[in-house]
Parts: C-alpha cells; structure tokens; sequence
C-alpha cells in the first residue's frame, strides 16, 4: 500500500503535517509530496530512514485559485502531484488539507469520477449510540436533484458495507435529512428523493431523519444537499470543540469524563472522504492539529484496506 500525502495544503502546510507523518506507524507506506524549501530537513531525514519516500513539488496552491486557474496552472502543486500519483497506480489513496475545491476540482479533473456517477460528494463518519454513521453530502453540492441524493445513499450504504465489522450487520439502514418525519414534509424534491430511495432495491430506506435525531441511531447513512450538510458538520464541529473545552474545566479525571472526552474528540474523527472520484481521495481539515491529520491519514489507510473504491463501484453499477 502507498498513500501519497500532500504537505503543503491548509494552515498546517509543511511542518504540522510531516511531524504527523512522524507519528504514522508505517512509515514506508507513504509518499509524502512537498516544497523541499519549506520542510524541516531533519524531520524529512527521519522518515527516509524509516522507509518514506519523497516527491518534490515546484508551486503550493494559496487556497484563492479558480476552477479555471487551478485547471490551467496547477499542475505542479503539491495536490496536483500526489493526484498524479493516484491516477498512475502509484498510490493508493490521497490525503491532502488544501481547500475543498481546489481537492474536488483537481480531483474530478486528474482522476474522474465513478462510472455513471453525476457528481462526487464530500462524506464523513460521526460516531452515535451504535458506533459509526456515515453522513454525505457536507458541501460540495449545494442543490442536488432526487437522482443524486439516490446515488449518494448508494454510496454511502457502500461506505458504511466496507467498514463494517465481521459481526455486523453490512445492511446499511439509510435516512434521508429534512425538517419533520411525516410523509409529504419538506420540499417536492425530497419527496421525489424519498420515492427513489424506497424503490430502489439497494436501497434500505427507513425514512426521514430529522436534525435533532441525527445521534440518536436510527440510521447508518444520512443523505442531505451540500448546503444543508455543510450547516450540519459546523454546527457540529462547533458544538463538539465547546463541549471538549468544557470538559477540560473539570477537576475530576475519571475514566467516564475521558471516554466522553474521546467521543467529543474532533481531531479523532478529522477527515472526509470525497466519494465518486475514482480513486480514494481524504480531504482533512485545513487547520487540523498533527493529531488530527495523523487520523485523515488513518482513515485513507482504512479505506483502502475495506477495497472502498470497489464497493462504491460497485454500488453505482448495480441493478
């Protein structure tokens, strides 16, 4: 397995996230792609001798470019080169924290999406009362039709089948993001979306979710537009990040407050997945801690270990 990392995206560019490359356990298993005059010599000789292998980029993107520009002028970015490295089969995944479009614009560009896949969409794993839920689109479609919220709930119920344990169950109960559960609630299109989804033999549908049940457990994929996912993941991010600060207020350390702190953890669960393109592609927060964008790396490790791409391919090619 190679994951090509990109060093030079978000607030953390260069350093913060090769000392997280420091602390990834299987070093000889990356490519790290970087500006060789902005990276710490040392921390760089320390990967080399245990295995890392280097590739050196000429620009970094400065997170402002349009689609045209990173289309026309990018292709000796650090992105732009570990996405090469992809589409060539030199890796297996990429794990970057430049901007979202500039990831989802290069990536659409370098390695196309999913056969018959409309558009790609940013995914991401929350964890509830019955362990990891899987929630998609977070914003990178802000309108989408009823056809592209079913082909989103295909993938995510691939999502949701590739990490499952042995022991579980791989059905993935999915539910469809709006403002109340009754049918006929909400917009026409959602109701065209419902319709899809419950005809679709792929498709578990359980029906609507509403935002105040999204931790509840009543389903293992939720499938909403890029505008209203993209709400949802900040008023979480938010609310997850007080919470933590509030815990640290606390005089007691049990072993309680230090699970629920771990619950709450948002650079435990940093890192998303843009599903659809053809190859598994993590976007990590642009300023996630070394420790946050060590997990965005875990995480493209693990879906390639679940053979992620071929499940979602398989998903869209289906019935």
């Amino acid at each position: 397995m190679k994951i090509a990392v990109d060093l030079m995206g978000g607030a953390g560019a260069g350093n913060v996230n090769l000392r997280a490359c420091c602390q990834y356990p299987n070093p000889e298993e990356l490519t790290l792609v970087g500006l060789n005059s902005q990276l710490d010599p040392n921390l760089v000789a320390q990967l080399r001798s245990r295995g890392a292998d280097f590739r050196s980029c000429s620009s970094v993107l400065v997170g402002h470019e349009t689609p045209r520009a990173l289309l026309k002028k990018s292709i000796q970015t650090s992105l732009a080169v570990a996405l090469d490295l992809l589409a060539h089969g030199d890796a297996d995944a990429v794990v970057s924290s430049a901007d979202t479009k500039a990831v989802m614009v290069l990536g659409r560009s370098q390695l196309g999406t999913i056969q018959t896949l409309k558009r790609p969409a940013i995914a991401k794993a929350f964890l509830g009362p019955q362990g990891q839920f899987y929630m998609l689109d977070l914003g990178a479609n802000l309108r989408c039709s009823p056809e592209l919220l079913q082909q989103f709930a295909r993938l995510g119920s691939a999502l949701h089948r590739s990490h499952s344990r042995p022991e579980h169950d791989p059905t993935a109960r999915v539910g469809l993001l709006n403002i109340g559960t009754e049918p006929g609630k909400g917009t026409a299109e959602l109701n065209q979306a419902a319709n899809l989804f419950r005809n679709d033999s792929n498709i578990h549908f359980v029906g609507f979710i509403e935002p105040s049940d999204l931790f509840a457990g009543s389903a293992d994929v939720i499938v909403c537009d890029g505008y209203a996912g993209n709400l949802v993941l900040k008023t979480v991010e938010s609310m997850a990040s007080f919470l933590r600060s509030q815990l640290k207020l606390l005089e007691a350390n049990t072993d309680q407050l230090q699970s629920l702190a771990a619950k709450v953890d948002i650079d435990r669960y940093n890192g998303a997945l843009l599903a659809g393109l053809a190859g598994v592609v993590i976007k990590s927060h642009g300023s996630a801690s070394e420790r946050g964008f060590l997990h965005a790396i875990l995480q493209g490790r693990d879906s390639v270990r679940g053979q992620l791409l071929q499940a979602c391919t398989q998903a869209l090619t289906t019935g």
